[in-house]
Order: structure tokens, then sequence, then C-alpha cells
């Protein structure tokens, strides 16, 4: 059973790369897709399910994510993700995560959760649902008003409307996992055979999967904290959290059946100098001496990977924007790779996230001994998350240390919290950073206009003005220098043949559940 189980991983991590991987646009209704199956076994359309959740995350999420959060940035031999930098995105920008969504994931949800249902198989139907749950949710924070209720009935709604984010989608969202949660003792009561062969993420285990979706409840309703405190704070008391990795990890080193940035970035590219470590994080980390850097960059060439210097002369960055010249900033050889694998996992939470999430609802209910407790947590599980630095959080969290949690008030509280998760993002699921950040305003935007003062290798005098674990504005950006993106735009896949699809709005402007420009 274990072979076999892994057998349908890999064959859905070769999905992975073919979705995550297309790069032409062409068009598509987002309720049409003439060549998707009428009918599929339900045990063939979980894996698919499955993959293609984590398809567009685990490439174009992790490109997002790992720039605008400034973990790394372009390289200054290439080009490839100049555009990303500066974001200057268009209709046509990263539409992947549209398309993959209405026309390959919810349309295998949806005939999964009709299948079970009729043939009342619980535990298919519970995961089915939590799953549409947190694609609409990615979906809903990237675009806000998104199909919802007419998505997915292309026979009744052609043209389906677009609905409020805040009035529908987002409660829709919070029905659709309280619906999976009531529905878990059912599943339990009688599970289908086999099952964990085909489930990527928990193995079947309704236990995980209930816990899980409390989870994604957490996160969901923290978007609008006044609203659901109380509901927020329920949850809590039930203490019913995963509060573990839920990610994919079955990935295999060989062409298409890889990590899906890895598969294009370092197996598919003609170079491997793209993606380079940026002042922003870099210098953080080696400020508090963090040994975590040996797991997001390689030593620079120019280093010769000598272990016996110390991390500021292994490790270099570039400064955060688009392309910096190679004649007047650091030199390829002496700057760091971002460090890639083909066995990365792909998250849809991680460990950190989730005891950080946790910490912060705490902190907003002014419960000062459980926000710490869980913030402590978190950075030992961002520490945990790698072998090498595994059991080393606990001194950086202890008395006096560099991460000591800060309860003088709620707004230091939060600074500690939310700044420790943006670190804890690098390498994990980082598009959920961007949609924090966004939330949160934390990390900040820098009046500075870069890290430090030199772009010459070792000199590290930060900026008149920069506060470390802030973030700058790219070297070009379309943006003013103290705005950051807010959104994808209305993908043009959708609005050029929906009637019915809003106009877009700017790149910059405030979803409604995120702080405002500068706060």
């Amino acid at each position: 059973m274990k072979m076999n189980r892994f057998l349908h991983k890999i064959v859905a991590a070769a999905v992975i790369s073919g979705v995550s991987l297309t790069s032409c646009e062409s068009y598509l209704d987002v309720n049409d897709n003439p060549n998707y199956p009428i009918e599929a076994d339900i045990s063939t359309l979980l894996p698919s399910a499955c993959a293609s959740t984590i398809a567009v995350l685990g490439y174009n999420g992790v490109l997002i994510g790992t720039m605008w959060l400034q973990f790394t940035t372009q390289g200054n031999t290439t080009n490839q993700y100049n555009t990303l930098c500066n974001y200057s995105l268009s209709t046509s920008s990263y539409t992947s995560f549209w398309r993959n969504a209405y026309v390959n994931t919810l349309p295998d949800l949806k005939d999964i959760i009709t299948t079970s249902e009729s043939e009342e198989m619980w535990d298919y139907w519970v995961i089915a649902k939590v799953l549409t749950a947190y694609n609409y949710h990615i979906l809903t924070d990237l675009y806000e008003d998104i199909p919802f209720t007419e998505a997915l009935d292309n026979e009744n709604y052609p043209q389906p409307n677009y609905d409020d984010s805040r009035t529908v989608v987002y409660p829709g969202i919070i029905d659709m996992l309280d619906e999976a949660i009531d529905r878990i003792s059912d599943a339990e009561a009688n599970p289908s055979t086999g099952i964990d062969e085909y489930d990527m993420f928990l193995e079947g285990d309704m236990d995980s999967w209930r816990k899980f979706a409390k989870n994604l409840k957490l996160k969901v309703m923290m978007r609008d904290f006044d609203t659901y405190s109380s509901e927020i704070s329920s949850l809590l008391s039930e203490d019913d959290f995963l509060e573990e990795d839920c990610a994919f990890t079955d990935f295999e080193d060989a062409t298409n059946k890889g990590n899906p940035l890895y598969e294009y970035n370092i197996r598919q590219l003609n170079t491997q100098e793209n993606i380079r470590a940026c002042h922003t994080l870099l210098e953080y980390l080696l400020n508090y001496n963090d040994p975590r850097i040996v797991n997001l960059y390689e030593t620079t060439t120019a280093s010769g990977g000598d272990t016996s210097l110390s991390y500021g002369e292994l490790y270099e960055g570039l400064p955060c924007g688009t392309k910096p010249s190679s004649s007047t900033v650091i030199a390829l050889s002496e700057s760091s790779r971002y460090l890639q694998s083909y066995d990365d996992p792909v998250y849809l939470m991680n460990q950190a996230e989730i005891y950080f999430l946790e910490a912060e609802a705490y902190a907003r209910l002014g419960n000062t001994s459980m926000a710490k407790t869980k913030y402590d947590a978190g950075v030992e599980a961002a520490f945990d998350r790698w072998e090498s630095t595994a059991g080393q959080g606990a001194a950086f969290i202890s008395a006096g240390g560099a991460y000591e949690f800060d309860s003088s008030s709620e707004e230091a509280m939060l600074k500690c919290i939310l700044t420790q998760k943006w670190v804890s993002y690098a390498h994990a699921n980082c598009l959920d950073g961007v949609f924090d950040r966004n939330r949160t305003g934390i990390p900040a935007i820098s009046s500075a206009s870069t890290v430090r003062v030199s772009n010459y290798p070792g000199e590290r005098t930060l900026s008149s003005g920069y506060e470390l674990g802030t973030l700058v504005a790219p070297g070009s950006t379309v943006l003013q220098p103290t705005e950051y993106p807010r959104r994808l735009l209305v993908p043009n896949i959708s609005s050029d043949y929906n009637t019915n699809a809003p106009t877009t709005k700017a790149l910059e402007e405030p979803m409604w559940w995120q702080v405002a420009q500068g706060e």
C-alpha cells in the first residue's frame, strides 16, 4: 500500500509541473473546459485535485511571495523576473492562479463532492469541502471579488457574477468549513477503503482534517477580526488545531517530478542565476547571527564555501529591485543564490505559521500569556523545520535573546509575532506572507530607499532611517516608493469574455481587509 500511495503521489507531482509550467495564455471561460472529463473515478479525482491545488502555489505563489517579501531578488545578469520585482503587472500576469482553480481544481472538487455525497463516502466529501474552501480563499485573497455562488455551473451561468468578497465569499468559505467539520463524525464512522492512498496531504486522517479546517477557519476570520472576535475566542478555547505542517512532500529527483519552482527555475531554464538573496532578509539574518541562513541561501562562489568563515563572509545579497547593474554593484559571483531543491515541500499551511496565527489572535484578545506561549512555539517551529537548526530557536526566545517576546503592548506583541512570522515564510508558503503583510502592515515599508548605504560586498552599514525587518521600494517600481502591491488584476481570460467582470482596480488599491497604504 505504501508503494501504491507513493506512485499516486509521483503521478500527481508530474501533473503539478505540467500545470505550473504552462506559460502561454489562451481563451478560456472560467466555467467552460471542453477537455474536462464528464466522469471520472473519485479515487482518481482526489489526487488530481490535491496536485492542482498546490500546482500554481508551488511555482508562481512562491515566486511572488519570495520576491515581494524581499527574501530574494532578480539576478544581475538575467531578466526572467524583472517585471515581478518592480510590480509591473497587467491583466495577463499570473493568470494561472485563476485558470488552474476554475478549470482544473474546483471542477474536480465539485465532482468529488457530488459523487461522495450520493454514495455517502463522507471522508472524500470532507476533504473536498475543505480544499474547495482553501482554493476559494486563495482566489479571493488574490483578486477580492470573484465568481462564487454562480461559479462552476456553465449551463445556468455561462457568465457568472462576481460576488462581493466581504459579504458573500468569506462568509461562504466559513460555511463550507463548518459543514466539513460537522460531517467529520459521519466520515469517521464509515471510512472509505484506500483513501489514505489518494489524500496527498493528511492520508485520509479525519481528525487531522477537522483540525486543519479549524486552522483555515481561524485564518479566514482573522481577515475581519472585529466582526468575528467572539467566534475567534471560542475557536481558540477549543484548542483543536493541527499545529503541524500540511504539505505535499513526495517529490522525486526526475524531470517533471520535482518541486514546481525547482523544475522551472533550475531544471528547465538555461541559467540558474535568476533568483538571488535580497539584502532585506539577508541583513536581518546576519545582524542576529541567525543560523537559518544556511537553509535559505547558497554561499557565494567568491567565498569558496569555506566553513571557517563567518556568515557575513559566506553570504551576500543584492539590493532589492530590477536587475541591478553588474558593473556598479555586487558581482554575481559575490552574491548568494536562493537555495532550492527538487524535494522542497509545497505547503497549504506550515507549523510555524499556525502557531503565529494563534499568537496574533491571543494578542488581539489581550491574552498576553497565551500570545507568548504560541509565539515561542512558532519561533521554535520555524527553526525546527530544518535538521541543521532544530532546537536552536530556544536560545533566540530566551530572556535577553535576539527574538525575545515583547509583551509591553499589543502593538509590540504584534510586531514581534508578525516579524518572526515574516521570517518563517522563507522557504515555506510565502504567498501567505504577502497576505499577512497587506492585512497588518507588518513588515512596514521603510522611508529609506535602500537597505544599505553601499552596494559593495561586505559593506553592511544600513541606510539612514532604515530599520531591520522592514521592506524597501524596489530599485525600479511602477508604484510610489512606499506603496506595495495589494492584489492581482482581474485576469483578461475572464474579463474579456465575461460581461459581469468588474472594472479592475489599481494594483496598489487595498482590499477591504487590508490596512491602508502607509499604516
